[in-house]
């Protein structure tokens, strides 16, 4: 894979957004700071956002993205039938073979009472381009327990919109509104829950016939401010909606509540790791959970599909086999070859993978199968050899990953004054349903594309042709 290279058209707008930056006398990256802070799109008390321009695509490119993750869903479901299919083989399940740890496995025994796979999913992707130049995503990782930014991103593509730079563009603009579709699908797999079981309880207003929901992570995280911009989305749709953390939450045994209000339907935030390592705060939920006395979105079980050994999966003669030419052909362009390295070798790794991996540094990537965030991530171009080769022997519990090129966004310094060099941009679409809603789009300063570390965040608009 290459550089993308944008289209024509998608140049001559950027070119013209920044010529109304320069302008405009609205007292510059300052005022620009400050509608950002109040539109809430915050990372704790910062802003999140600090490049005043939008990533514009093409039809094109949207459409690469729509149709390759359509083919993806197809591998996904597929390999949520085979991790569901021996869970109970303990260590010789396929889920723990891939890296899945026994706890996520012992949530994953809970069925969520929706059909599906993953409600809300994000993929992490470059945005690159094909030996013919035509764009190829090539997808890093899959959120599929708990995805960021989309709420954010509606919030800055509000921002942006009421730019005095975007007066000439308008017309062209077209936002995703990602957030109001995700809001609209967790109500749906409510309603699935609820005609799973017309005797759950429900919220007594609106009739009873429309949940009462509560946004839940642990108290006191950055991204707060975007629970408060989703809780929005769902209160537009006439649901009662409160942000709750954790250790607020109280189970009597037939209600999940918070501060005495009826939760339910719950839109997790709360990571499966975070469950993991404070079960007792977490026990109200997962209580309710497991008796199916709420419905969550996404629902625990998705902890199968969260570990970055599902790539791995994905090139594994054992899920292959199921899948049709062309959803095997999609996997090849666009999901960099992963696997597994552990004492003995993962599903579809060869076994001279490790030694392999030792001598080419400069083609891959070293993670581990668990966490998030870029943690413990080593990039073999970027170590000398004896850092690498030693990351690599200690490995294990890890998946190499075939390196992509990282490509860069070479800003004009009128639209980002604070940064100093061009950022690496990592554009992720938002899947919901499996099906494309929208996208994340983060500018960092390295190939980690993490908001901890210093990664932006920018709205992402289609360009009508």
């Amino acid at each position: 894979m290459k550089p993308h290279v944008p289209e024509p058209s998608v140049q001559a707008a950027l070119a013209q957004w920044r010529g109304a930056v320069l302008a405009d006398g609205d007292g510059g990256p300052a005022a620009f700071r400050e509608r950002v802070l109040a539109a809430g799109v915050r990372y704790g008390d910062q802003p999140l956002c600090v490049v005043r321009a939008p990533l514009l695509l093409s039809p094109q490119v949207v459409a690469t993205y729509r149709d390759a993750l359509a083919h993806l869903r197809g591998a996904i479901q597929q390999a949520r039938a085979l991790l569901l299919a021996d869970l109970d083989r303990g260590p010789e399940s396929l889920a723990a073979r891939i890296g899945v740890d026994a706890q996520t496995i012992a949530l994953a025994q809970t069925d969520p009472g929706y059909p599906g796979t993953a409600v809300l999913a994000r993929f992490d992707s470059y945005l690159l381009a094909d030996d013919l130049g035509r764009p190829c995503p090539a997808f890093l990782e899959l959120n599929a327990e708990s995805p960021a930014g989309m709420a954010y991103d509606d919030a800055l593509a509000a921002v942006f919109l009421s730019d005095p730079a975007a007066r000439s563009l308008l017309p062209l603009l077209r936002p995703f509104h990602a957030t109001r579709a995700a809001a609209r699908a967790a109500l749906t797999a409510w309603q699935q829950w609820r005609a799973g079981d017309p005797h759950r309880p429900v919220g007594a207003h609106a009739g009873g016939e429309r949940p009462s929901v509560a946004i839940v992570d642990r108290a006191g995280v950055p991204t707060w401010p975007e629970f408060e911009l989703f809780a929005e989305a769902f209160r537009a749709l006439g649901l009662s909606c409160r942000v709750v953390a954790a250790e607020d939450l109280v189970f009597d045994g037939e209600r999940l509540q918070a501060d005495g209000a009826p939760i339910d339907l719950v839109y997790r935030r709360l990571l499966v790791a975070d469950v993991c390592a404070a079960p007792d705060v977490c026990a109200p939920l997962l209580d309710a959970y497991h008796q199916h006395r709420v419905c969550v979105v996404n629902a625990f079980r998705n902890g199968l599909l969260h570990g970055k050994g599902l790539f791995a999966l994905l090139h594994d003669p054992l899920l292959r086999r199921h899948l049709p030419p062309e959803i095997k052909a999609t996997i090849d362009r666009t999901v960099p070859w992963t696997g597994i390295l552990r004492d003995r070798p993962g599903p579809g790794a060869p076994a001279d993978l490790r030694e392999r991996v030792r001598r080419e540094p400069e083609s891959w990537v070293l993670k581990p199968l668990a966490g998030h965030g870029g943690r413990g991530v080593v990039l073999g171009h970027a170590v000398d050899l004896r850092t690498w080769q030693r990351a690599v022997d200690e490995a294990d519990a890890h998946v190499v990953q075939r390196r992509v090129p990282a490509p860069s966004w070479p800003l004009d310094p009128a639209l980002a004054p604070t940064l100093t060099r061009p950022p690496v941009l990592s554009l992720d679409p938002f899947a919901i349903r499996g099906r494309l809603a929208g996208f994340l789009c983060r500018l960092a300063p390295g190939p980690l594309a993490n908001v901890a570390e210093g990664a932006s965040q920018v709205p992402v608009f289609e360009l009508d042709a």
